[in-house]
């Protein structure tokens, strides 16, 4: 891992250039910590979650309730709603992107949001920009995912078994 202290935008692209069109960039500065926090808080993601608290739960505190596609659609939009809220904060460019004219869109939170609304947008967002950081955390905590498994690499410790052991009750 290298620790930039003078963080600053980078480029990213979501959908590579086709003979048809051009490639579809951000710039966007890092999703830190602090970018992570306030996303959380966000507004937009408060109040949903105060709308949806009671549809998630099906109005009791059981744990052992099956879960429904309400459920999993109630998720899902909490994914869109972090992904919006992380993206208002860090992008600060783009390239590829034009308004209902023709021309290059500028950057605006309401922008931002139509921009991450595209299902293409959003699934490259998640993968190219949300999960370069979210790998990055997972490494942080020294919880990087094993190659082949969470053993994999890792040298046995302990001594083998006897083959057979005797039952207690025929001693």
């Amino acid at each position: 891992m290298r620790l930039n202290l003078k963080p600053g935008p980078a480029e990213y692209v979501l959908i590579p250039a086709t003979d048809e069109s051009e490639a579809v960039t951000i710039s966007a500065l890092p999703a830190l910590t602090e970018v992570f926090e306030e996303a959380k808080g966000d507004d937009a993601m408060f109040a949903y979650a105060n709308e949806q608290r009671d549809a998630l739960s099906g109005g009791d505190d059981s744990d052992d309730r099956p879960m429904t596609a309400a459920d999993i659609r109630i998720r899902g939009r909490f994914g869109v709603m972090m992904a919006k809220a992380v993206a208002r904060q860090v992008i600060v460019g783009w390239s590829g992107v034009e308004d209902e004219d023709g021309k290059p869109a500028p950057v605006t939170p309401d922008r931002i949001e139509a921009f991450i609304d595209l299902p293409p947008i959003y699934e490259a967002f998640a993968e190219v920009y949300l999960g370069r950081w979210l790998t990055l955390q997972a490494e942080k905590k020294g919880s990087a995912p094993s190659p082949d498994g969470t053993s994999a690499g890792v040298r046995n410790t302990a001594r083998r078994a006897r083959p057979v052991a005797k039952n207690a009750r025929d001693k």
